[in-house]
């Protein structure tokens, strides 16, 4: 009984183990097959990415290509153009460079021009501030001092570096100019009263001008008056001392008329103007050596003095030397000769010496002269 059993149990044993085992085949079957699928599946895949990827590949080389030959391509090309480029900015450059030199040469020249005109121009203001600071009304008669205002003188007055003093100045004389010879005083006065106590010699050539403003005027006290105060306030101005000699021997005070033409030549021995009224002041005391003496020393000074000639001529024809009168009336008349009183004073002389003929031409001449002077006068006017 027992060994049956035993048989039994073995045989179910065995198939069991056998049942198991193609179990275990199946299972692994299976696994097999969805390995195979798996792997199948997995190739699939791979290979597709492959393709994908190799097409990628394939473009992207296509691509690295082609701008590996297009590149340098348009690089050349934009090298060329930049080049070509370059080039002619490089001479357009070049010819603005050159262009802008010579500008800068033109404007250094310019400049130095400039320079040179302001410096004339400065060296123009103070020439005419140095004038201006020293003229009186009496210098205003004169051409040569009063030469360089007649073309300047809105200049002068617009110019800031001229003081108010001799703005002022200026526009005494433009009264004066213009005949207004009463507010021409009073302008004057003003400077005087501005300058009192600050500028003394300002103060006395304002009454210099005064006292000869009142000369044109015939105002000889008031003249000789303002002469006073210009020499009080300067004793070392020989112009006033002369100036006012000439209104004394107006007023027939001839020896103190000496007296002050004699201070002015002691102050400034060179002084031509006032030999010449010292020598006329002689002459009318009937002097006639001690004034030719005078106009001697006048012409010596300067020998183009047409009045010095003239006046020593009157002299020579009251001591009856005639012939030399007519000589130095000549020489008057050679140095200026639209000198009115020369030829009147020569035409006396030579008709001293019976030329009645060169009398009468002198005389006709002399008229003729005053003639044009008027009418010259009253056009300016």
């Amino acid at each position: 009984m027992k060994d049956n059993t035993s048989d039994e149990s073995g045989e179910e044993t065995e198939h069991q183990i056998e049942q198991e085992s193609n179990e275990t085949d199946e299972k692994q079957d299976v696994y097999a097959s969805i390995q195979q699928r798996f792997n199948d599946l997995r190739s699939e895949y791979l290979d597709s990415r492959s393709k994908s990827i190799n097409r990628w590949l394939a473009f992207i080389c296509i691509v690295l290509l082609f701008f590996t030959i297009l590149i340098p391509i348009v690089t050349g090309i934009a090298a060329y153009v930049i080049y070509d480029r370059f080039w002619d900015l490089q001479e357009q450059m070049l010819i603005h460079v050159k262009a802008a030199e010579q500008h800068s040469s033109d404007a250094a020249t310019k400049a130095s021009e400039a320079g040179k005109y302001l410096k004339e121009i400065k060296e123009h203001h103070t020439k005419v501030k140095g004038i201006v600071a020293k003229l009186t009304s009496k210098d205003f008669t004169n051409p040569n001092k009063i030469a360089i205002l007649q073309s300047t003188i809105e200049d002068i007055l617009n110019n800031p570096a001229i003081s108010f003093e001799d703005k002022a100045i200026i526009e005494a004389y433009r009264l004066q100019k213009e005949g207004q010879l009463t507010d021409a005083i009073e302008k004057w006065r003003s400077i005087a009263n501005t300058a009192q106590g600050v500028n003394n010699e300002l103060v006395a050539r304002a009454f210099f001008s005064i006292g000869f403003l009142h000369i044109q005027l015939n105002e000889n006290d008031q003249a000789v008056s303002a002469y006073d105060q210009s020499i009080e306030l300067m004793p070392t101005f020989a112009d006033a001392y002369t100036s006012r000699g000439v209104v004394k021997s107006s007023l027939g005070n001839l020896e103190e008329a000496i007296a002050d033409h004699s201070e002015a030549i002691r102050l400034n021995p060179n002084f031509v103007e006032a030999y010449i009224n010292r020598g006329t002041a002689n002459r009318s005391l009937n002097q006639h050596e001690a004034a030719i003496s005078d106009f001697d020393e006048a012409i010596r000074l300067d020998t183009n003095s047409p009045v010095a000639w003239t006046h020593r001529g009157v002299s020579k024809g009251a001591l009856g030397r005639h012939q030399e009168a007519v000589a130095d009336h000549d020489e008057a008349i050679r140095l200026d000769p639209k000198y009115v009183d020369a030829y009147i004073n020569r035409g006396a002389a030579k008709r001293a010496l019976g030329d009645m003929d060169g009398w009468k031409k002198d005389m006709d001449k002399a008229l003729d002269l005053t003639k044009e002077l008027k009418e010259g006068g009253e056009a300016g006017e």
